[in-house]
């Protein structure tokens, strides 16, 4: 019998994951997710909600589409969102068994998974309940929660110190006071959707919640906040931390949200094209990411400019 330690059993064991493929297990599971985000807009925008009646398979007695554009699109969707679970979920299990990632990254990505594997049953209560707005909504509100957890996590696995960290002093505070009103801008923009034109699906009445033009009301003051904070945080890094990433990525948070407020307004003023609107949601979950990561590299300790006075509320 060979010996435990010899070379012939030593290479069936398991290698172990290093912590450079695990961050890049991390960034994969989060380009993923973006992807479930904004599929799952275009399953809704382009009425395909019901393109596949059946669940998980798409018909009957059919895996896969059958002549159809709409159920083409659902089921890429669902097919997309498979793959993100298994990849939230094997990120997570990695997590825990990679030597030095903080427990706090690992419970995120956890709590991430977990998220992702309840989108498979609210996806099939959905479709159950022919695409009820209630559900609809809340099944695109989990995704932004979800890629909201898979962002501070991805960034907190290649700045370890930002697991161990708070908010990062007053410019911390700003910065996710940015990002929780950010979130406030998510969902009342999904309300606006769930009180437009765009019902889910061909072969379902229009079901909407609200009024649309209140919706909206809301949506234009919740995105004349966000716009408030997001600038006063880039001058405040632009006056103490000028260069840092987290500099740098505020200025790409405001070009951001500059593309959302033309894209916003050319939509409202011509009749709410879903391929504008498409554009618009993929927009959202890119600013989301961005905004998110922005907070959380403040939220560790920054470089100051050398000719800027030492930062406040540090």
């Amino acid at each position: 019998m060979a010996h435990a330690d010899s070379p012939s059993l030593a290479r069936l064991r398991p290698r172990a994951v290093t912590m450079r493929t695990f961050q890049r297990m991390a960034v994969a599971t989060l380009v993923i997710l973006w992807l479930v985000v904004t599929t799952g807009g275009l399953v809704r925008l382009t009425a395909s909600g019901l393109g596949c009646p059946h669940w998980p398979t798409c018909d009957a007695n059919a895996l896969v589409p059958q002549d159809s554009y709409h159920a083409l699109i659902e089921f890429s969707n669902r097919a997309i969102s498979g793959i993100a679970m298994l990849a939230a979920v094997a990120t997570a299990i990695v997590a825990y068994r990679v030597a030095g990632v903080d427990r706090r990254i690992a419970h995120a990505l956890a709590l991430a998974a977990a998220g992702t594997v309840a989108q498979v049953p609210l996806g099939a209560v959905t479709v159950a309940f022919d695409l009820n707005p209630y559900l609809v909504m809340s099944h695109f509100l989990l995704a932004m929660v979800v890629v909201s957890l898979s962002t501070w996590a991805t960034v907190a696995a290649f700045r370890p110190a930002l697991a161990r960290s708070l908010v990062g002093g007053r410019i911390g505070v700003l910065a996710w006071g940015a990002v929780a009103v950010y979130l406030g801008l998510i969902v009342s923009g999904a309300f606006v959707t769930a009180s437009g034109p765009h019902p889910g699906s061909t072969t379902t009445p229009i079901e909407r919640i609200g009024n649309f033009y209140d919706a909206a009301w809301v949506h234009v003051r919740v995105a004349t906040t966000f716009t408030v904070l997001l600038v006063a945080l880039a001058l405040w890094l632009w006056k103490r931390f000028r260069g840092s990433p987290a500099q740098r990525l505020s200025l790409v948070c405001l070009g951001l949200l500059g593309c959302q407020a033309v894209v916003g307004e050319y939509q409202y003023r011509n009749g709410l094209p879903w391929e504008v609107i498409a554009i618009h949601v993929a927009l959202a979950a890119t600013l989301l990411i961005t905004v998110v990561v922005t907070a959380s590299l403040v939220s560790v300790p920054l470089r100051a400019d050398p000719g800027a006075s030492r930062a406040a509320g540090r």
